[in-house]
Order: structure tokens, then sequence, then C-alpha cells
């Protein structure tokens, strides 16, 4: 009996230490999200309670992405220098036949360019060289019910993929704003390949030079933003609107400015918004399927269109007066945020932009 005694007093007095030493009371347990990727956001499907933060967990439970998957692609809006000149001569000619604008062009810039070819210091192994071009534009354009986008994102093969050319400036050089980079960059014939996210050439390592430029393997000079050093050439006024060229649809093409009142050419010299944004969040992709990663801008797609965000629609276009047409007309501007160079077509593009013909 005595024995009993004494084992129940060390049990009492054991139970007793336990307790003193391990006292919860001051403790509050807070809820902690699985902070997978390391990026300081928690998944909020996936929580524990703890007192004190776990290796792993933060509180904040705000990520939508938190799969572990990391982009292998990242934000590069660098561009090389223009210090080379070119050994051939720029060649333009536009002549009017019947109801269509014919543009001849060699596709030859008068401007400075940068390195390409076989060399140190390429931007890319793709030598610029004398093109062929003649491009047939009708002088009566008319908006279609639908746009037609320069890039198809559904399929394989021709279907799919860059589809035209925007247009060409006054100097003969083609805009052709969108890359042939789709997910997962193994290559366009890939199985697993995806239009829908295919990297937006102005903000990552292409080898532009600084007129946002490069060379295609067939030799032909071509911008995929503002053509910088064409533009400085112009001397442009900052109060008036300037014409620099004209789109595969016939309609115009002018830089970044436009009158603040689109019916009135009295009103002030404004310059135009894009009504793009970056989208918020992230991507949601798998990384197989689709990336993942933030909507940073390195893919076409991590923008949106946002109606009245600008003073430009999803064309990067709108209707109004201009100096060349005084009477009306849907113009297109480049400008300098997203998209730059339009991405869709308002009217119906000639089939001289189409890619591959």
């Amino acid at each position: 009996m005595k024995n009993i005694i004494k084992l129940a007093t060390v049990i009492a007095v054991i139970t007793f230490v336990a307790c003193s030493s391990n006292d919860d009371s001051t403790c509050t347990e807070s809820t902690w999200y699985q902070d997978f990727d390391n990026d300081d956001l928690g998944d909020p499907n996936t929580s524990i309670m703890s007192c004190d933060q776990p290796d792993g967990y933060v509180a904040d439970n705000s990520d939508t992405d938190d799969s572990g998957c990391v982009s292998d692609q990242v934000l590069d809006d660098s561009r090389g220098a223009c210090n080379e000149t070119l050994a051939f001569s720029n060649v333009y000619n536009q002549t009017i036949s019947g109801a269509n604008r014919i543009i001849t062009s060699n596709s030859i810039p008068e401007h400075m360019v940068g390195r390409f070819g076989m060399g140190q210091g390429s931007l890319n192994p793709n030598a610029i060289s004398e093109q062929n071009e003649t491009y047939t534009i009708t002088m009566n354009p008319s908006e279609a019910v639908n746009l037609t986008a320069l890039l198809s994102t559904s399929g394989m093969g021709p279907n799919a993929g860059p589809q035209y050319s925007f247009g060409v400036l006054f100097n003969g050089v083609e805009l052709d704003p969108v890359a042939a980079e789709p997910f997962p960059h193994l290559g366009m014939m890939n199985p697993n390949v995806n239009w829908n996210w295919n990297l937006e050439a102005l903000n990552v390592n292409l080898g532009l030079d600084c007129n946002s430029a490069h060379v295609q393997p067939t030799g032909k000079y071509h911008y995929h933003g503002s053509p910088i050093l064409f533009l400085e050439a112009l001397n442009m006024p900052t109060d008036a609107m300037t014409l620099i060229g004209y789109a595969a649809d016939g309609f115009p093409i002018y830089y970044k400015y436009g009158y603040s009142d689109a019916s009135n050419a009295n009103s002030s010299v404004d310059e135009m918004t894009s009504s793009y944004q970056l989208k918020s969040g992230n991507r949601g992709g798998d990384g197989v399927s689709a990336p993942c990663g933030s909507n940073d801008g390195v893919y076409s797609n991590d923008y949106e269109y946002v109606a009245g965000l600008g003073t430009l629609d999803e064309a990067n276009g709108r209707t109004g007066v201009t100096p060349e047409y005084p009477s009306g007309t849907y113009y297109y501007v480049i400008t300098d945020a997203f998209p730059s160079i339009p991405r869709f077509f308002r009217g119906t593009p000639s089939n001289d932009f189409k890619i591959g013909m």
C-alpha cells in the first residue's frame, strides 16, 4: 500500500513539473499558410495552427499559385546598341493604282542598326540583307465586323502562331510585333505548344537593337516596337499629328500624338494612351501546359485590355480627324507603352503581310 502511495505521489510530481514547464496559458495560436514557392505569400488552402511561425509557412494567405512552379523566363527589356552603318542603300517607292496603294521596298532602313550576323557582339546570327517586297494596300479601308489578330492562339502548324506583320513605315521597313516564341519554348511543333502564352518581344532578350528591331533568318530587318532612330529622324513636333506609315488593312498609322477631341482638329494635341495593363496576381499555370509565375510582362498574355482605361481601343487605335484625313478615319497609334505596335486589325489585312506568304 505504501508503494502504491509513493508511486502516485511520483506521478503527480512529474505531471505537475511537466505542466509547469509547458505552460500554454500565454500562447495564442495563429493560422499559418504554406509558402511552397517562397514568395512570402501563402496558400489559402493549406494551413496549420501554431503559436510560433513554422518553417515554410507565412501569415499572408493571398497566394493564388503556390505550386512551387517557378518561371524560367526573366523580364529583360534591354536593347543592343545601334552603332552599325549598313552597306546597302534604302529603296522605297509608293504609287497609286486605282483603289490601291502599292509600296515597293528593300526593307533597308536609312538609320544605324545593331550588329547582326555571325561575329562577336552580334545580337543574333542573321545578317541584314536586301529584300524585294511589294505591298498592295487598299486606299478605301473599312472596319470589319470582327477584329483580326496578328497572332492565332489555337492549334498547331500554319494555322497557329504569327499570322500577319502589322504594316510598313515610310522607310519601307515592316512593323512586325509578334514573336514566334510560344510556351514551353521547345519549338513551334512541340506537342505541348501553347500559343496563348507567347513571349513578348519587347520584354525578353530576343536580341533587339535600340530600334526594338532585329533580323529574321531571311535577312529581313523588322521592328517589334517603337522605331526610335526612324522617329528621331522625322523631328516630329509634339503639338501635331505625324503620319508614319500604313497598316496592312489600309488604315493610317500615327505615332503617339492625337487630337484631344478626336473630332476636332482645332483641339489640343495630346499623347495618346494604351488601354492595356498588366494583369494582377499570377498566371496560374503548372509549368508544363502553361507558364507559372507572376504576370510581369514576359508574355503578351500577361496584359489585359480594359475598355476606357486609355484613349485608344483594343487595336490601339481610334476614329477621328487627322491632318491627312480631315473628314475623319479610323487610325492606329504606336505608343511607348504596351502594345506599342497594335496586335489587331480593325479592317481586313492585305495578304501581302501574311506571314510565310
